[in-house]
């Protein structure tokens, strides 16, 4: 025997859901910014930034949610990136 369930999307508590994981991302983020400094030969490194931005179907519902961007600290650490992809390798391990 069959039940059939209903399930209503409810896009606020969803969107509320991640914003409670909005660490869990700032820490990744953290650990391949840490990987690829550890790269560098030249460069001040790579940051963190954190926003909230809508993604996929978000901005449908008015909704955001955590994303983090690893960033270079100046030029060289930029340079490196490009030659080298930096942030490839620290991704991937």
């Amino acid at each position: 025997m069959s039940t059939e369930i209903k399930i209503e999307f409810k896009p606020q508590g969803f969107a509320e859901c991640l914003q409670g994981l909005s660490g869990q991302v700032q820490s990744v983020a953290e650990g391949i910014a840490s990987r690829a400094t550890g790269y560098l030969t030249t460069g001040g490194g790579f940051h963190v930034e954190m926003t909230n931005a809508p993604r996929y179907q978000d901005s449908a519902y008015g909704v955001s949610r955590p994303v983090a961007y690893v960033m270079a600290s100046d030029e060289e650490s930029i340079k490196e990136e490009a030659e080298n992809k930096i942030l490839s390798k620290a991704v991937l391990g």
